[in-house]
């Protein structure tokens, strides 16, 4: 762990936190994974004052990117890749209070910001705020939240007209390989979110759900992981996507069931 590193930032009057993420602040991680680095300012850090500071660090920047969050993207001098996300923690509480307090559900990913800083390593904390805000959301999964996420995501997944399994259907029919490639991304990403809910587990993230959700979901769906396996085997092959299609239906079937027999 760069901790060289850490030490410099957080002797910048701009830093109030430093908290690492991702898979490197647990158990799960391997040789590829990179460090989720995030650095809690109270005002901005100017791109040449971060860029001088990496580069002791890192053999390779990218400084200033921006296509999710602020963040500069490095490979530090041992091969290892970084990430620093630039956030504020006023904007942090607001996003976690939306869904936690005020229980807003999402398109997808509802629980990840509360899971990133429920699961974050604490690097640096100047006032106390970051784990103020741990202690503050350290809070039972909120019933009123369960149901938003799965009522939410039924309508996304196929209850209403702009469903991504309806999608999915016409975009197989047209053979339209980059819309089922897409749909298919946007209809796991919804299955898992209400598939978390209902197990009041918080969203780990994009990586790794069919493992975490066999780890940490007490209930899962009748031949889930069958099923995951039977729509990509069969998804991208003409002959076989009925296979597919089967498999899709037999998804939504087993989770509306569950979700029935379960609440």
């Amino acid at each position: 762990m760069p901790q060289n590193l850490f030490k410099e930032l957080a002797q910048l009057e701009q830093v109030e936190a430093l908290a690492l993420g991702g898979s490197r602040a647990g158990q799960h991680f391997d040789q590829d994974s990179d460090y989720d680095v995030y650095v809690y300012l109270s005002a901005p850090l100017a791109p040449a004052i971060r860029q001088e500071i990496l580069s002791k660090y890192c053999s390779y920047m990218e400084i200033g990117n921006q296509f999710w969050e602020l963040e500069d993207d490095c490979v530090l001098n041992n091969g290892i890749e970084i990430e620093l996300i630039y956030r504020s923690l006023d904007d942090f509480d607001q996003d976690l209070r939306t869904v936690v307090l005020e229980h807003q559900a999402q398109n997808s990913y509802t629980t990840c910001m509360w899971y990133n800083l429920i699961h974050s390593k604490i690097l640096y904390d100047r006032d106390g705020r970051y784990a103020a805000l741990q202690t503050k959301y350290s809070l039972p999964y909120p019933a009123e939240l369960k149901k938003n996420i799965i009522s939410k995501q039924l309508l996304l997944l196929d209850q209403a007209m702009p469903a991504f399994s309806r999608q999915i259907k016409k975009a197989i029919k047209r053979q339209d390989l980059l819309s089922i490639n897409h749909r298919s991304s946007e209809f796991f990403a919804s299955y898992f979110d209400a598939l978390f809910a209902l197990n009041e587990q918080l969203h780990p993230g994009e990586k790794r759900m069919l493992q975490y959700a066999k780890e940490n979901c007490s209930r899962l769906p009748r031949d889930f992981e069958a099923n995951i396996q039977d729509y990509f085997q069969h998804l991208y092959q003409p002959d076989q996507q009925q296979k597919a299609v089967l498999a899709l239906d037999s998804l939504l079937d087993n989770l509306k069931h569950l979700i029935e027999a379960s609440i």
